[in-house]
């Protein structure tokens, strides 16, 4: 009984903590300053299981992988905005909480994005801003 109190004050408080840096980081972005926000990516014919990459704000979208040996290095061009949707019960088990699927499309086909609530409306416009612009979205 004890152990499962436990559990559930750390994960409440866990929960909260990443709640308020990540408001914190979405109001310094507003503000101009450059920030990174964590940024899962997925491409559906490569399985389920998303990368970790970040997204520096402050200009054209630009998707960093997190680690060397990340699954996927790289995303397609041509990304395009296609909606922002709540996690599936099944992505559930893969994702963060509280964060939101923005799926996109491309040439090489359907991608999926990952981020907190706070970060998705700053994260769509950078990629609508770099529609077409930016012929490569990710860097090696």
């Amino acid at each position: 009984m004890n152990t499962a109190v436990c559990v559930f004050v750390g994960t409440v408080i866990g929960a909260l903590l990443a709640a308020r840096r990540a408001r914190r980081t979405a109001a310094r972005a507003e503000e101009g300053e450059a920030v990174l926000f964590r940024v899962g990516a997925n491409l559906p014919d490569e399985g389920r299981r998303y990368s970790l990459g970040r997204v520096l704000t402050g200009g054209e979208f630009r998707w960093i992988p997190r680690w060397s040996w990340t699954r996927l290095r790289k995303l397609p061009a041509d990304l395009r905005y296609v909606r922002a949707r709540e996690a599936s019960v099944r992505e559930m088990l893969w994702l963060p909480s509280g964060v939101l699927v923005i799926e996109c499309e491309s040439s090489a086909g359907p991608v999926r994005l990952w981020a907190r609530r706070e970060h998705v409306v700053l994260i769509v416009e950078m990629i609508r801003l770099t529609d077409t612009a930016n012929p490569n979205l990710s860097i090696p």
